[in-house]
C-alpha cells in the first residue's frame, strides 16, 4: 500500500514543483503584473527612434520636427526646450546603455550645441530660440530645462567643465529670475531696454508673476542639480521651491493652481461666466497630467533634500495622486484626460479636454509605478498601473513607424498621421518614464 502512495504521489509532488517554478519564473518576468520584456522592448524601439536620427550634424543641436513617418520636416526651428531635452534624454540613456556610444556622443553633441550656441553672451541665460532676435526673451522654464540636462550630463561626463557651467547657469537664474522678496522665480526675462509693448508674455502670463510649469521644472532641475553639485545655495533654493509647491501651490483637495501673482496669488476665474472661463481656460483649469507629475517630482526632491520620503509630502503626493484617479482617467483608467474645470454652481468637474496627450500618460503611468512601491497594498495604484500599459500598448504606440503618437487615438485618430517630433515633442516624457519605471523594480 505505501508503496502505492509513493508511486501515486511523488509524480504529482514533481508536477506541482514544476508548476511552481513555471508561477515563480512568470513572476519574476512580471513588474505589477506588467510585462518587463514588454517594457524594455518599447524602450528600446522608442529611444533608438529618436537617437542617433535626431542629432543634427551639419548646423549642431537636434533635429526638431518629424512627419508620422520619421520624414524630417521642412521647418526646423530650434528651441531650448526641445534642445534641453533631448540632451537630458541622451544623457539618462547613456547611463541605461552603457555599452552603446551613440547616446554618449549624442550627448556630448548636445551639450556643445547648448552652451556654444545657445548661450546669450549679451544678456545672459539661454536663448528661447536658435537663431534668436534682439526681442526675443529669456524663458525660465527653458533654462530650468537647460539646467536639468547639465546636470543629468554631469553624471556621465564629470569635466570641471560641465560642473563650471552648472554654475554659470544656476548663478543667471538667481541674479536675474530669482524673486528674493516672494521667492519663487519670475516666469520671463526680457532684454534690457525692451519696450513694454514688446512683453506680451506669450502664453506665460504677466512677466512679474509666477505659474506652475515653470516651478514644477525648477524644482526638477535643483533636485537634479544638487546630486552633482551639493552646493549650499543650490540646497537652499531646491528647499524654498520645494516648500512653495508642495505647500502653496497644491490645493487642499490635491491639484495645483496654474498662474499666480507675484505674491503667490493664484488666478481664479471661477467667478466668471462659463464663456469667459473657457476663452481664457489656459489660464485657469485642473490639468491632471501635471498634478500627478508634481506628485512624483515632489517625491524625487523629498527624497534628495531628506535622504527619504517624509511623510507630509507622502501625504501631499496622495492628494495629487487619488485626486487624478478620481476624476481625470477614462472609464478603468484606459487613458488620462487632458483637463477639466469646475464651473460655477456645479458639483462634479467637468472635461474640457477629452484628448489624452503622450506626456500626460507617460507621466501618470510611472508615477503610478512609484506609489506602487512604495504603497504595495493600495491595488488601486497597480490597477491603474496595468490599466495604462494597456492604453499606451493599444492606443499610443505607432508599431508601424516607432515612437509614440501625440494623443491616444481612441479620442484623436486623426493624430496617426500628425507630425512624431516637433518644439514640444521630444523622448523626454515618455523615454523617462520607461527607463524609470525598469529602475523601480
Amino acid at each position: 500500500m505505501f508503496r502505492l502512495i509513493r508511486w501515486i504521489w511523488v509524480p504529482l509532488l514533481l508536477v506541482g514543483w514544476i508548476i511552481m517554478s513555471y508561477r515563480t519564473q512568470d513572476q519574476r518576468n512580471l513588474f505589477l503584473g506588467v510585462s518587463i520584456q514588454e517594457i524594455e522592448k518599447e524602450r528600446d524601439d522608442l529611444l533608438h527612434s529618436w537617437y542617433p536620427r535626431i542629432v543634427d550634424t551639419i548646423s549642431g543641436g537636434y533635429w526638431t520636427n518629424f512627419e508620422y513617418d520619421w520624414t524630417p520636416s521642412e521647418s526646423q526651428s530650434k528651441m531650448l526646450v526641445t534642445q534641453a531635452r533631448g540632451l537630458w534624454t541622451a544623457a539618462r540613456a547613456a547611463q541605461v546603455y552603457p555599452q552603446e556610444k551613440i547616446f554618449r556622443q549624442a550627448a556630448a553633441h548636445g551639450f556643445t550645441f547648448l552652451t556654444k550656441i545657445m548661450w546669450d553672451e549679451k544678456q545672459g541665460g539661454f536663448s528661447q530660440y536658435y537663431p534668436g532676435s534682439e526681442n526675443d526673451y529669456q524663458l525660465t522654464y527653458g533654462n530650468a530645462f537647460a539646467l536639468y540636462a547639465m546636470a543629468e550630463y554631469a553624471k556621465i561626463n564629470p569635466d570641471p567643465a560641465v560642473l563650471t557651467w552648472l554654475e554659470k547657469s544656476f548663478v543667471w537664474l538667481e541674479e536675474v529670475a530669482h524673486d528674493p522678496e516672494h521667492l519663487g522665480y519670475f516666469n520671463l526675462i526680457y532684454p534690457e531696454g525692451l519696450a513694454d509693448s514688446l512683453k506680451t508674455g506669450a502664453n506665460w502670463g504677466d512677466p512679474l508673476g509666477k505659474d506652475q510649469n515653470s516651478s514644477i521644472h525648477i524644482l526638477e532641475a535643483l533636485t537634479n542639480v544638487y546630486q552633482v553639485w551639493p552646493d549650499e545655495l543650490v540646497k537652499k533654493r531646491l528647499a524654498e521651491i520645494f516648500h512653495l509647491v508642495r505647500d502653496t501651490m497644491v490645493h487642499a483637495d490635491g491639484y495645483l493652481r496654474l498662474f499666480y501673482t507675484q505674491n503667490w496669488q493664484p488666478i481664479n476665474h471661477q467667478d466668471s461666466t462659463r464663456d469667459y472661463i473657457l476663452e481664457h481656460l489656459y489660464f485657469d483649469h485642473r490639468s491632471f497630467g501635471h498634478d500627478i507629475e508634481t506628485a512624483y517630482l515632489l517625491l524625487d526632491a523629498s527624497k534628495v533634500l531628506y535622504g527619504k520620503y517624509d511623510l507630509t509630502t507622502l501625504a501631499v503626493a496622495k492628494k495629487l495622486v487619488h485626486q487624478t484617479l478620481a476624476n481625470g482617467f477614462d472609464q478603468d483608467y484606459y487613458g488620462l484626460f487632458d483637463r477639466a474645470y469646475q464651473f460655477p454652481g456645479k458639483l462634479d468637474l467637468e472635461i474640457v479636454n477629452k484628448e489624452k496627450n503622450w506626456w500626460g500618460q507617460a507621466e501618470a503611468w510611472h508615477t503610478l509605478a512609484l506609489m506602487s512601491t512604495i504603497y504595495p497594498k493600495e491595488a488601486k495604484y497597480q490597477e491603474a498601473f496595468q490599466s495604462m500599459w494597456r492604453y499606451i500598448k493599444s492606443e499610443m504606440i505607432d508599431y508601424q513607424y516607432g515612437g509614440w503618437y501625440n494623443n491616444g487615438l481612441d479620442t484623436d485618430p486623426a493624430n496617426k498621421t500628425a507630425r512624431k517630433a516637433h518644439e514640444w515633442k521630444s523622448a523626454y516624457h515618455n523615454g523617462r518614464a520607461l527607463m524609470q519605471v525598469l529602475e523601480y523594480r
